[in-house]
């Protein structure tokens, strides 16, 4: 089954904070590597209000991480009752990594799934492939509904470990981000909004991101219900 974010133990935001320092500013520095757009955009499946649009929340380029078990986020318009996979695929290795099923996916929103959760750790250097889908008719994978990215981890450089060994939790989002290091940004803002998620500086702290990541459609959505 998917498996969404865990709660967290408690909120960061004491009784009587001002919210509006609870974010730093997060500008995501995308590398310049001159390489080709490789994520593919679900884009919509059905018409009119039946439409569901699904794409997964990754850069155009390969994203990076720091992380030997990242999560991964996606956005799903509105619930469906098609069946729901992800697949994480090293690169030219046809196996899965993990795959992730549900049989109904009934949850709208951005949603997410924790590599350890699976047991799942990625190799510095390797990239990886993951895709998620709704499954419309199994006897005809041609009509899935798909979108994919692609993940690279990386090792953290000398200055970056120097900055995160000092960052508050608010100022995560933005030291990753300033590195160009998409999942672990995204995937900082959103730890903070499954324990605060009425906080709208933070929802708008992860909007920016995502537009500036090219992903307009999942900017005004808050995380998944569990």
């Amino acid at each position: 089954m998917v498996c969404l974010a865990a709660d967290a133990a408690q909120s960061q935001t004491a009784p009587g904070e001002n919210r509006a320092t609870n974010a730093a500013k997060v500008k995501f520095n995308r590398p310049s590597t001159g390489a080709p757009s490789v994520r593919l955009t679900g884009g919509s499946r059905g018409a009119g209000d039946s439409a569901v649009t699904l794409d997964v929340l990754a850069p155009d380029e390969v994203g990076l991480t720091t992380q030997e078990q990242p999560s991964l986020f996606w956005y799903q318009s509105k619930p469906a009752t098609a069946r729901f996979e992800l697949t994480l695929l090293e690169d030219n290795k046809v196996k899965p990594l993990v795959q992730v099923t549900a049989e109904r996916s009934l949850k709208a929103g951005i949603q997410r799934v924790r590599l350890s959760d699976h047991g799942v750790k990625l190799l510095p250097g390797v990239e990886y492939q993951w895709v998620v889908a709704l499954i419309t008719d199994p006897d005809n994978r041609s009509s899935d509904l798909v979108a994919s990215g692609m993940i690279k981890r990386i090792e953290a450089v000398a200055d970056l470990k120097k900055n995160l060994s000092v960052a508050t939790p608010k100022d995560l989002p933005g030291v990753y981000a300033g590195a160009g290091i998409w999942y672990d940004a995204l995937s900082a803002l959103s730890d903070r909004i499954e324990v605060d998620p009425g906080n709208q500086v933070l929802q708008e702290s992860r909007s920016d991101l995502l537009r500036q990541g090219g992903l307009k459609g999942a900017v005004t959505s808050p995380l998944a219900a569990k």
